[in-house]
């Protein structure tokens, strides 16, 4: 599902009028009908229909508010009892804007201008009485905080106990960045048009927005083709295209072999996680290289999951000196995953980047070897097989030498910065995992929950997403279908106990859930 910033639908609202030749009135049009549908289904189910019905249709200057007034007429058309709300003078309104107000006079709609604290005052009292508020202020083009007037409709509508749909986006939300500018409604549903905008999935824009739904507006398919968008929401239909059914005659040598490099004192839980998430997502071969004397350590805790142990002279670190003994046994591996439980010394940096320079297969860097890479994030440069980053914030920030402010305000050009520049595939995780590709294509991710809040949850995905690549996708696809995957695998679980934590064992248990929702196949027999 194709995403846009506002600078990209205001450029296919401008082709689709002046290249087209589609009128800006019939977009209007268009786009009003396709709300007035939903809420008509809104009204139906909370009073009975729209002839039981009062609304309030707040309207702005722009064609958002154009938007607005359509809905007002054919509310009003269906039986419902509609007053609107001006938040500007009529020769202030845009042409097209205009034209609908006109159209409103004409038909006796009720029409209010709120030009000060009496006309605010009068907007709060009515929205005590009425069934639903239509937000039509700003849409997609607010580049600037709310204030004055405005700030003080946002705020009273919140305040009220009145169901909010918003037009194409909530009021107050920046449609590319999802940040609120100074106050934003908080909708219980929105209709927007052509294309979802990244403000509607980035948090917190995307919890403002409720439920949300896409209208066809007349917008040609040729448009957006040609408009080469490059950020892309991932959902179950695109990630289940990346999965394949396996054929009679398959074998574990058929679903690869991924060993995992990782563990130190006190941290030989994070490659066995990352084992043991491996294992559930259908890898056939999985083994956990160690230091030879936490080895045994680590093999207590497996049961499927091989272990193998490098000498280390009894440190419980891995050091330059192992790389040679350590490059023989991954000379089997298909994938390789570096990091989980790694922990830092003053040779790690060293070892890393050397390791880094021999791997021949696909390679994960995980945890503490990107921390060993701080500041140095263009060694990956130098690497000879496909690598896929999965840092947090934190990592993210210190490999680029930022700050974890900068990198959580621009996730989404840090990630494709980051991708490009070293030509890898970097999952920057967190409340909407964004996955950038060397090509700087963005995928966002929509699953996942603030109960994953635990250790391990990256160990797990990790792990995950070495078993899909190991079974034949591309980092990319792994990279997608592993984050989407993992998420759903919690969502799943919060769905059955709400508002109950999840821990990684939890999410590792749960994967054939996830597999089952995308697949469509029937959940196991207890």
């Amino acid at each position: 599902m194709k995403i846009v910033t506002s600078r990209q639908m205001a450029e296919l609202d401008r082709v689709t009028i002046h290249t087209y030749g589609i009128p800006a009135l019939v977009l209007m049009e268009n786009a009003g009908r396709s709300c007035t549908e939903w809420i008509l289904r809104i009204l139906e189910e909370k009073v009975g229909g729209p002839q039981e019905a009062s609304v309030a249709v707040v309207c702005g200057k722009g064609n958002n508010g154009g938007d607005g007034m359509v809905i007002a007429r054919h509310l009003h058309n269906r039986g419902a009892y509609v007053e609107v709300f001006l938040l500007s003078e009529e020769d202030a309104m845009s042409a097209d804007a205009r034209t609908q107000y006109e159209i409103l006079r004409r038909m006796d709609v009720e029409i209010r201008v709120i030009r000060d604290t009496e006309g605010v005052e009068d907007l709060r009292t009515y929205l005590e009485e009425v069934h639903l508020c239509v937000d039509a202020i700003f849409g997609t083009g607010l580049s600037s905080p709310l204030s004055g007037i405005v700030r003080e409709v946002v705020e009273v509508i919140n305040l009220s106990m009145a169901p909010v749909f918003a037009v194409d986006i909530p009021t107050g939300i920046d449609a590319t960045t999802g940040r609120i500018m100074g106050e934003a409604i908080r909708a219980e549903s929105t209709g927007t048009f052509g294309l979802l905008k990244l403000g509607h999935v980035l948090l917190p824009g995307s919890i403002h927005c409720g439920e949300t739904e896409i209208y066809d507006v007349g917008i040609p398919q040729r448009a957006v083709f040609d408009a080469q968008i490059k950020t892309e929401a991932l959902d179950e239909q695109v990630v289940k295209s990346m999965l394949s059914v396996r054929p009679p005659d398959f074998h574990k040598g058929d679903a690869g072999r991924v060993h995992i490099v990782g563990g130190s004192p006190g941290m030989t839980g994070a490659p066995c996680l990352a084992g043991s998430a491996a294992l559930r997502m259908g890898a056939g071969l999985i083994t956990v290289v160690t230091p030879e004397s936490l080895r045994p350590i680590v093999e207590a805790k497996q049961m499927e999951v091989m272990t193998h142990g490098i000498p280390d002279g009894g440190t419980g670190y891995f050091t330059p000196g192992m790389i040679p003994a350590l490059m023989e046994v991954l000379s089997k591996a298909d994938v390789i995953v570096v990091g989980p439980g790694l922990g830092m010394t003053e040779t790690m940096p060293a070892f890393v980047k050397e390791l880094i320079s021999r791997i021949k297969v696909p390679f994960l860097l995980d945890a503490d070897a990107l921390n060993a890479l701080s500041g140095e994030a263009d060694i990956l440069q130098g690497a000879t097989a496909p690598c896929i980053l999965t840092p947090h914030p934190g990592e993210m920030a210190r490999l680029m030498k930022e700050t974890i402010e900068s990198i959580e305000a621009a996730r989404i050009d840090s990630a494709r910065h980051l991708a490009e520049e070293e030509r890898v595939t970097v999952i920057l995780k967190g409340a909407r995992t964004v996955v950038a590709t060397p090509k700087g294509d963005i995928f966002i991710n929509t699953t996942g929950n603030p109960y994953m809040a635990s250790g391990g949850m990256g160990d797990a995905l990790t792990g995950m997403i070495a078993a899909l690549a190991s079974q034949g996708l591309s980092p990319n696809d792994a990279a997608c279908a592993g984050v989407y995957l993992h998420g759903m695998s919690a969502d799943l679980l919060v769905r059955d106990h709400p508002m109950t934590p999840v821990t990684a064992t939890d999410v590792i248990g749960n994967i054939r859930g996830a597999l089952q929702q995308i697949l469509g196949e029937p959940p196991p027999k207890e």
